[in-house]
């Protein structure tokens, strides 16, 4: 069976628009001119009107496919043009544009602060920039911002208009292999630069600059959060009933989000699908009396159907989660007041082609795509699914068909958990069996809370109802967590076996959705080169060897990698940073097959292992010594003898002089800890060059590897 394009329009454009978004992102290190994006402007024209006129003069079947030539071509140039357009305002409005000195700068909140345990978090838009001689330098540039926690940046709202001094910086590039890439993050957000402020370099201009849509959508929100507050919903509930009914997750504890990613029903926390298909049917529900044969009725329901789904997105934030959702369901709707039925794949690619006009950046939101993957995988695989299993008892049927749901949307969104977050949770299914009616319930009793918070009594008894249900929720997932192997860490695949894998995907759902058995041929074939990989990319493991020293602020920790083991070495200061292991070093060693077969030491302690031994300040891997040196308290008297050594490492805060160390060490390469302070680190630096002594800045230049 064939697929016929005709159901599917949406999806023929979505292709060449994605490759055209793909392509132009590929492309963000060149600079673009204003001529270029004229030029590019003036070809999508051309090709507009070329394809009109192609639509109406190709008659003949036979020469169809130059219409469809050029159909993709346009699209293609389209959305090539849309992030070109994007990419050049974030270049053409850099601040490194800027000639002269900047005194100051104006910009607005153009979103609601975030706050943090010691600073306030929230982006700025930079509206201008002023030099010595006063003149203001019109900017769009956007600037992520941490305020000193006080009085002052506490007071911040949405659209505030303020003054700051401090010179924004560039974000920089992450300093280890395979750490998150923060600036990429941030650059596919529109956000270039950061800055720190404390008290006494900003003030608040007492002007409010903002978007009325947004500015209701935030004041509803923190009134209902209030409102939720006032009611006696606190703590954890109060966290999770912000996420689930508001899209509001800031005051979500990270060791909680953990347990609902670990207990693989994180999608419950995220306003998406599912709480617009509840909120849709809770209002079709109460909205029965307008069903009717006379058609005005039907239009008016389906009318203001489709103005709640769209306000509660507004409540949500308009995140893109939330935004998918709402597009579809609006086709549903306005399919249904013109008696149309649309096939749902191609109104989830509808939405997809309309978020992607907006913000093409969406693409690479791993976000973004698991709700479509998920959604997709629904639409396809779940009937199939649930065919496999049938029983005489109506409660059993029921639920396979939720957990048939569950499999159906975790088969199509494994590539991408284990692709980005090298992971995947056992217990999906045993979660998803009991948290989709309570959360569904969760939703329905949020919404009944809200709506009679006036009402006395009634509305701390719903509060109070709610509150339980959550409590329920969130145990239910504490206790999947400790379930034995509630969720298996460490999993790697490359970039190639990612593309593997979603051809194998999409080549599953294609047999399934065209019932094209031939496809198992290239199925298998996939798998084949999967595996192949996988086994070149383990034997590169076995073979590896070197020391890799990590660059973290304030901390030192040295990896000596053998095989597919390795030995961690680290100060106090990293042991007691619960997050410094995860969030810097972690990916390199799944990468490396290094997750689960290492040893932590502490740097002070002398050790004797297999491939590597400690004594007091020298190790010794491979045939090379490697020294550490944190201060040079004992280096008083010169040695007939100097200790040759190929590496020398100075790390901590305490001051350090080269030339006391070399009265003791015949030093190689010099190594210099970001725990070092920087102003010592400068000294040690410039100290090397003019002996003449190889020197590397972990501050600097990053992490360096030894092979």
């Amino acid at each position: 069976m064939e697929i016929s394009w005709f159901k599917y329009p949406f999806i023929r454009i979505l292709i060449p628009f994605v490759a055209g978004v793909f392509i132009g992102f590929s492309t963000d290190n060149l600079s673009f001119s204003k001529n270029t994006i004229l030029l590019l402007l003036i070809i999508l024209t051309f090709l507009l009107t070329i394809l009109i006129a192609a639509s109406q003069l190709i008659k003949n079947y036979r020469y169809r496919w130059v219409f469809f030539m050029l159909f993709n071509v346009f699209f293609f140039t389209l959305s090539f043009t849309l992030v070109v357009i994007r990419d050049y305002k974030l270049s053409y409005n850099a601040l490194d544009n800027v000639n002269a000195d900047p005194e100051y700068y104006v910009a607005r909140l153009f979103e609601c602060p975030t706050i943090k345990d010691k600073s306030v978090k929230v982006n700025l838009e930079l509206l201008g920039v002023a030099d010595s001689v006063n003149y203001l330098i019109e900017k769009n540039t956007k600037v992520i911002s941490y305020f000193e926690k006080n009085e002052s940046s506490l007071s911040l709202k949405y659209g505030d208009c303020i003054v700051f001094f401090t010179n924004p910086k560039e974000i920089e590039k992450p300093p280890n292999p395979e750490q998150f890439d923060y600036k990429d993050y941030m650059y596919k957000k529109g956000v270039n630069y950061q800055v720190y402020l404390k008290s006494d370099d900003w003030f608040n201009l007492e002007y409010n600059k903002s978007n009325v849509i947004f500015e209701f959508s935030y004041k509803i929100r923190d009134y209902l959060l209030e409102t939720m507050q006032r009611l006696g919903v606190q703590g954890e509930e109060y966290a999770v009933a912000s996420a689930i009914l508001l899209g509001y997750d800031d005051s979500l504890p990270l060791d909680l989000r953990q347990k609902y990613v670990a207990a693989g029903a994180m999608h419950i926390l995220c306003v998406s699908g599912l709480h617009v298909g509840v909120v849709f049917m809770v209002f079709s529900y109460i909205l029965v009396f307008l069903n009717d044969r006379k058609r005005i009725q039907s239009v008016i329901k389906q009318l203001l159907l489709l103005l709640l789904v769209w306000f509660y997105a507004l409540l949500a934030g308009l995140a893109p989660s939330i935004l998918r959702s709402t597009i579809m369901i609006s086709f549903v709707i306005i399919g249904n007041i013109i008696n149309r039925k649309g096939v749902l794949l191609n109104s989830l690619a509808a939405s997809a082609f309309i978020l992607l006009c907006f913000n093409p950046s969406n693409l690479f939101d791993v976000g973004f795509l698991l709700s479509y993957v998920a959604v997709i995988g629904i639409v396809v695989l779940q009937k199939p699914i649930s065919r496999m299993f049938y029983s005489k008892y109506k409660i059993v049927n029921k639920i396979w068909e939720i957990t048939s749901v569950t499999i159906a949307a975790q088969i199509a969104t494994t590539p991408f958990s284990i692709y980005y977050f090298h992971q995947f949770p056992i217990y999906f299914w045993l979660s998803n069996l009991f948290m989709t009616p309570i959360s569904s319930i969760v939703i329905i009793g949020g919404m009944i809370m809200l709506l009679v918070s006036f009402v006395p009594y009634l509305n701390i008894f719903v509060a109070w109802f709610v509150s339980k249900m959550i409590f329920v929720m969130n145990y239910g997932v504490s206790w999947i967590e400790t379930l034995p192997y509630s969720i298996i860490k460490g999993i790697y695949i490359d970039s190639v076996q990612f593309v593997i894998l979603l051809i194998t995907l999409l080549l599953i759902l294609l047999m399934v959705e065209l019932k094209r058995k031939r496809n198992i041929i290239p199925i298998m074939i996939m798998t084949f080169l999967f595996l192949l990989i996988n086994v070149k990319n383990s034997m590169n493991n076995n073979k590896q060897r070197g020391i890799m020293i990590y660059s973290l602020n304030n901390m030192t920790a040295v990896d000596f990698i053998n095989g597919r083991e390795h030995l961690l070495l680290v100060d106090s200061a990293f042991l007691e940073n619960k997050s410094a292991f995860s969030y810097n070093i972690e990916n390199f060693l799944i990468k490396n097959g290094l997750f689960y077969n290492g040893k932590t030491r502490l740097i002070q302690d002398d050790f004797d292992e297999v491939f590597v031994k400690k004594r007091k300040s020298v190790v010794t891997f491979d045939e090379k010594l490697l020294a550490l040196c944190e201060n040079d308290d004992f280096f008083e008297d010169s040695l007939s003898y100097r200790i040759p050594v190929d590496y020398m490492l100075v790390y901590g805060k305490n001051n350090k002089k080269l030339s006391q160390l070399l009265k003791v060490y015949d030093i190689g390469n010099l190594i210099i800890d970001s725990s070092v302070p920087y102003y010592i680190s400068l000294k040690i630096t410039e100290e090397a060059n003019v002996l003449g002594i190889k020197c590397h800045s972990l501050r600097e230049n990053g992490a360096i590897f030894i092979k």
